[in-house]
This record gives C-alpha cells, sequence and structure tokens, in this order.
C-alpha cells in the first residue's frame, strides 16, 4: 500500500493478510470480537444484541463488490457525502485503487495496491476514490445502534 499525507483520527490501514496470528490455527475469518482484533481498532464490532462486555453493537449492515475500472464515470468516486458510520473498502485481488481522505485541514492518500490492502474509516471524514487500474473492491459499511438511553 502507498501512502502519503498526514495520519487521521478515524482512518485505519494495513493489509488483511497482515492480521493472521501465524501462530494460531484459524480459518482466516476474522468476525465480530475475535480475540486477534485489538479493543481500541475500528475493525471490532459485535452483533446487535449480542452481550460483550466491549465493542459497540451495530446495525444497517451494507456489502458490495464491484469490479472497478479507470475508465468509469469520475462522479462515481468525487461526489461522496461526509461518512456516517463505518466503511470498510478491501482491495479483493491484482489492481490500484486510490483512497483520499480529509478532516478538517488534514489530508491523506492511500493506494490499495495489493490484495487484501484495505482501509476503514468513521464517520465525519470526507473521502473520494478511483481505480488506477482495474480493481475488485469489497465494500462494507455499518451503522453504529443507537445507545439505549437507559444504558442498558
Amino acid at each position: 500500500m502507498q501512502s502519503e499525507g498526514e495520519e487521521i483520527e478515524g482512518l485505519e490501514v494495513g493489509n488483511a493478510w497482515a492480521l493472521r496470528p501465524l501462530d494460531q490455527p484459524s480459518s482466516n475469518w476474522l468476525v465480530g470480537d475475535h480475540p486477534a482484533i485489538p479493543p481500541s481498532s475500528l475493525r471490532f464490532l459485535r452483533q446487535g444484541g449480542l452481550a460483550s462486555e466491549r465493542g459497540e453493537a451495530v446495525e444497517n449492515l451494507c456489502i458490495k463488490w464491484f469490479q472497478h475500472d479507470p475508465a468509469d464515470d469520475p462522479a462515481w468516486g468525487t461526489a461522496k457525502p461526509i461518512s456516517q458510520g463505518r466503511t470498510l473498502s478491501l482491495l479483493a485481488g491484482p489492481g490500484a485503487f486510490e483512497l483520499c481522505f480529509q478532516c478538517g485541514p488534514r489530508q491523506r492518500r492511500l493506494v490499495l495496491d495489493q490484495p487484501g490492502d484495505f482501509a476503514l474509516w468513521g464517520e465525519g471524514l470526507e473521502h473520494r476514490w478511483r481505480a488506477l487500474e482495474p480493481s475488485t473492491v469489497l465494500t462494507v459499511r455499518w451503522a453504529l445502534a443507537p445507545k439505549d438511553p437507559r444504558g442498558s
């Protein structure tokens, strides 16, 4: 992954292959409150209605994958609203996919160029994207469930 610019709070980047604990047998799936996901990570979530000591319940889970091409209409990647909830974009095969983020004066540009490269971001970030090469991108978006005012 190529990266330029400043660190931005609410943006986590990496490569999914590098997250695997190599000393533990696993199915290579990290779901929900898996012990390999640090509690401070934006990747941690729990399914709504399940009791958990850590994490936040989620709702409105949306999943899509798309074969993006440099010839795609540029407006697709530039007319993006300010993010709500959390969004994960993962390069699912060969390609080069640019993501640019802004929060106030801070800017960061990423190019997902290795299978498994990902960006995960939270609320309040401006972003745009464009395909530099044909790229299959898996995107998962979810909203945090409203907090129970009774504290339960």
